[in-house]
């Protein structure tokens, strides 16, 4: 998976202006626009489907950061856990 890092600045007021072309651009052209208010970032747009990779992405780097946290911790079976939560084992 490439992640493109990139975007484009755009002032709110030619957002408004040119929303349509910056949305077609987002979903069929790959790009990423930050919007500025007041000359500060308040928005990103960016196609649906680079949206969900980076939730992808986002997820994978949380379930790493869980995983690293957790070593060294005492470890326990499965069965012994589902039990805790209420749950049967297979």
């Amino acid at each position: 998976m490439t992640v493109k890092t990139k975007a484009e600045t755009v002032d709110a007021t030619k957002a408004r202006a040119s929303l349509g072309e910056i949305l077609a651009r987002a979903r069929y052209g790959g790009w990423r626009f930050v919007i500025q208010q007041r000359g500060h970032p308040a928005a990103v747009v960016m196609g649906y489907e680079d949206y969900q990779e980076l939730m992808t992405l986002l997820e994978d780097l949380e379930d790493i950061r869980d995983m690293l946290e957790s070593e060294g911790e005492p470890t326990r079976p499965l069965r012994e856990y589902l039990a805790e939560q209420g749950q049967s084992g297979a």
